[in-house]
């Protein structure tokens, strides 16, 4: 609402201006005099000509400059700026002096004392509407005309950029989704070639994982205690597969309810470290400590490196930082160390809805 406030707000000064342009600097010599549309018919033919020249903006922005110029229609749409423009030199003409043929640039009227007895000095006294008058008005209608496309052009690729980033966004979670349903699912299969009382619980823990993703995934934003409750989800069926093999030290700290985040935007961190700090053969130490203040999410993450392969992301990490960069540019603040021993990751991120 404050935006469409401030959008209409600041049209509305832009129109005031803009009407107000002709009487600033008058032959008076004042910076500015207000237009007198009672006794001056200089001063009414002025105004209605920017009136109707600011109409004709909205006009060509609004429907012209969408239905021809952006239809490819260019022919159609340049001789209707065309015909509009002649139809500005004859308003400015005519209206001054009806008698003039708008057309006949060097027609000169004989001046006799039916012409006004003031002029502004752009206008030439033996005639109606000479090349200086015409040479304003078609100015400041070329610029209207211009303004306008630069206008509507600049808005259409920032829709085309957005649009490019939504896809670029579903393509990436496209990525996410089955990437972790495939490691989780190998988890259920480890469990069951173990024969473990677990792998029922497991399988429980699985379904509400994939109920979170189906249900909430492609929203843009969902409430923060449904992203923990799925991570919570995630770190015990880790536990569950794993076992004692894996110190597990899992912390959630803060309030989770009132507030909103990506979904799957934390995820690909925390799986990351089971996936890479992870090995019965070595001691395994997994940390996870999430932190929720007012606005600020904190999350720390970090593993023992127990796999040669351990310094390589994975697809889901990977995606998950460039839907970061995506989705919030400017409000989180991403920290990676990638040591010989240890790999750790540090993420601070607004959670405010």
């Amino acid at each position: 609402m404050k935006k469409n406030i401030s959008f209409y707000a600041w049209h509305i000064l832009v129109c005031i201006t803009f009407m107000l342009l002709p009487y600033a600097f008058t032959s008076t010599g004042s910076i500015f005099n207000l237009p007198n549309l009672s006794y001056n018919g200089h001063d009414r033919i002025y105004f209605l000509i920017y009136f109707l020249l600011l109409l004709f903006f909205y006009f060509n922005y609004y429907c012209l400059i969408p239905r021809f110029y952006f239809s490819n229609k260019m022919v159609s749409y340049f001789g209707i700026i065309i015909v509009f423009l002649l139809f500005f030199l004859w308003i400015s003409t005519h209206f001054d002096n009806p008698e003039r043929n708008f057309l006949d640039f060097g027609k000169r009227m004989p001046f006799h004392n039916k012409m006004p007895h003031s002029f502004p000095p752009h206008f030439d006294k033996r005639g109606g509407g000479p090349p200086t008058q015409y040479s304003h008005t078609v100015l400041v209608y070329l610029i209207g005309v211009i303004s306008s496309l630069l206008f509507a052009i600049n808005n259409r690729l920032r829709k085309v950029e957005k649009e490019k980033m939504q896809s670029e966004l579903s393509f990436l979670k496209a990525q996410i989704n089955p990437h972790f349903l495939f490691n989780t699912l190998n988890s259920i299969y480890a469990l069951a070639i173990k024969k473990s009382d677990k792998t029922a619980d497991a399988v429980v823990q699985l379904s509400e994982l994939m109920r979170y993703i189906i249900t909430n995934a492609n929203d843009d934003v969902i409430s923060l205690d449904k992203e923990i409750n799925y991570i919570n989800n995630f770190v015990e069926l880790q536990k569950t597969r794993l076992g004692n093999t894996v110190l597990t030290d899992y912390k959630v700290e803060g309030n989770q309810y009132g507030k909103c985040i990506t979904p799957l935007i934390l995820i690909s961190f925390i799986e990351n470290a089971f996936k890479h700090g992870v090995n019965p053969n070595q001691n395994s130490e997994i940390k996870i400590h999430i932190n929720i203040g007012e606005k600020i999410l904190s999350l720390f993450v970090s593993n023992n490196k127990v796999k040669p392969n351990s310094s390589e992301n994975g697809i889901g990490l990977q995606n998950t930082i460039e839907r970061l960069n995506h989705l919030y540019p400017d409000t989180h603040d991403l920290i990676i160390n990638d040591k010989p021993e240890t790999y750790s990751v540090t993420l601070k991120i607004k959670v405010g809805c």
